[in-house]
């Protein structure tokens, strides 16, 4: 009977740690460079704040839903971060990755380095050296990256569709429940539309829009008092041009 007892105590208090909901609950299985970082544990902070308001929502704050954000604050799997209006901010992640946004964007920090991106416009890049596998989701598609510079922006009127931009390096624009994927060089960008049957068509800035237009008023590109990690190797590079180590394309003709 003793014997009996004990067993049965032992099974429910196995099946209580089994089933036990957690209010920190883990998140799947990380990329190598967050690998064992558990949900209560920060992984990025929030370096700048360069126009306000700017919010960010965590589960790890049990009273309030938002909070005003401020330079310094730890951010952690499954926050939210949101600006209005003018505002824009900065957030760096301990492995290498960053990310500006602003423009009444909306975006959650989720679990093996994946960004998604709900509203407004962000620019993401990785710090140079490093490989850590990014990716940028949204609705309709999703850019992953690898060591490089990447711009996305999500309209007020979807219809007008969802732009991808590489400012530097390779960027790989995924299309939902389609196979082909879509791969960007230096100053290219594809527009993806909502039930648009046609794939989308990759345009790359000429030369003169490249300096003129793009690279000087991106508004998160250049507005913020520090400049990126990888605005140097940016300054450096032409449209179609994959890295530093690779040769300029030559110039096409605009109706080329």
């Amino acid at each position: 009977m003793k014997s009996y007892l004990f067993i049965a105590a032992a099974a429910i208090a196995l099946f209580g740690c089994e089933s036990q909901p957690s209010s920190n609950p883990s998140p799947p299985v990380p990329s190598a460079t967050t690998i064992n970082a558990p949900t209560n544990q920060a992984i990025a902070k929030v370096s700048a704040i360069e126009d306000k308001p700017v919010f960010v929502a965590s589960p790890q704050n049990s009273q309030s839903k938002e909070t005003d954000a401020q330079v310094g604050m730890n951010l952690y799997v499954a926050d939210t971060v949101r600006t209005e209006a003018n505002g824009k901010t900065q957030v760096e992640f301990n492995n290498g990755v960053g990310f500006r946004i602003g423009g009444n964007a909306v975006l959650q920090i989720q679990p093996q380095n994946k960004l998604h991106l709900q509203s407004g416009k962000m620019i993401t890049w990785v710090k140079p050296g490093l490989k850590v596998p990014t990716e940028i989701s949204t609705d309709y598609a999703t850019a992953a990256i690898r060591g490089t510079t990447a711009f996305v922006e999500i309209p007020k009127d979807i219809n007008q569709g969802v732009r991808f931009f590489s400012w530097e390096g390779t960027v790989v624009v995924k299309l939902l429940n389609q196979p082909k994927e879509i791969v960007l060089l230096t100053g290219e960008e594809v527009i993806v539309k909502p039930n648009d049957k046609k794939p989308p068509v990759v345009r790359r800035l000429d030369l003169k829009e490249w300096k003129d237009n793009a690279s000087r008023k991106s508004s998160l590109l250049r507005s913020f008092k520090t400049p990126l990690p990888t605005q140097p190797i940016i300054d450096k590079l032409v449209p179609g041009q994959a890295s530093l180590e690779s040769s300029p394309p030559k110039e096409k003709k605009a109706n080329s």
